[in-house]
């Protein structure tokens, strides 16, 4: 799992969504939609789960918008960042993952009835 390192402004709390290029993450390798992150802000000293919501490429850089989630200790965003274990152990990043999959297609079946109402 990849961190993003990046300091977050109140909007960007509020919004929970963010626009980080590749280069100037410092990202070790290309992100893919879906894949699931790691956000440190380095000023609050705090960690988040976050998901790769969207993929822009350019020619000079690569832009991912992040949808920032749940707030974790710097223990459980160790344990993200640690590789994965050679058992079959259901670890804090499986349930955080499920987690995030559950809000986001929670959010995608009220933003469905909400047009259905619409309409």
């Amino acid at each position: 799992m990849e961190q993003i390192v990046v300091a977050l402004s109140p909007f960007t709390r509020r919004s929970r969504s963010l626009a980080v290029g590749h280069v100037g993450a410092g990202l070790r390798c290309g992100l893919e939609p879906g894949q699931h992150v790691v956000v440190h802000d380095p000023e609050a000293d705090e960690h988040f789960t976050a998901v790769v919501a969207d993929v822009t490429y350019e020619l000079a850089d690569t832009t991912y918008r992040i949808e920032i989630g749940t707030r974790i200790t710097a223990a459980e965003a160790a344990e993200c960042l640690a590789p994965p274990p050679l058992d079959d152990r259901l670890t804090t990043q499986d349930i955080v993952a499920l987690l995030a999959e559950l809000r986001r297609s929670e959010r995608d079946v009220s933003a469905a009835l909400a047009d259905l109402r619409a309409h």
